[in-house]
């Protein structure tokens, strides 16, 4: 197959995998909540709400988008605890939304989790890029 045969399939080295250092901060009131996405979409979300509904848009990892599937993230806690989430020293593959986040409810007190996420395509051993997430969920 050419090379621009593979191209026009995303198969080649067209498809550019991005992400970049996040810090989602959630410091409310009788709870509060930090949620990290990575979608099946080719975005990168956050959330401070329960349930991590109504994401907002941070960035785009995968570009372009419809070769998302293609792709898995690996999860290393460098810090903390999680309090959920889609799972972490395994590939997952971003063919599915997936999703890291902390939660808080106590006064007076913070969780915070740091991790490391690093991307591969599928079937590779080669990561493309890597990027340290800060959950923090604080209740004043």
């Amino acid at each position: 197959m050419s090379g621009i045969q593979m191209a026009l399939l995303g198969t080649g080295n067209n498809v550019v995998i991005s992400i970049t250092d996040q810090y989602v901060y959630d410091f409310d009131s009788p709870d509060a909540y930090a949620y990290y996405f990575l979608t099946a979409g080719g975005q990168v979300e956050q959330s401070i709400q329960a349930g991590g509904i109504n994401p907002t848009n941070l960035e785009q990892w995968c570009t372009p988008t419809n070769q998302s599937s293609n792709y898995e993230a690996f999860i290393t806690i460098t810090s903390g605890t999680l309090s959920g989430g889609s799972g972490t020293g395994t590939w997952l593959a971003l063919s599915t939304t997936r999703n890291w986040f902390v939660t808080e409810n106590q006064t007076g007190q913070q969780n915070i989790c740091v991790f490391t996420v690093q991307i591969r395509r599928i079937g590779t051993a080669t990561t493309l890029d890597t990027a340290t997430i800060t959950l923090e969920a604080s209740v004043p």
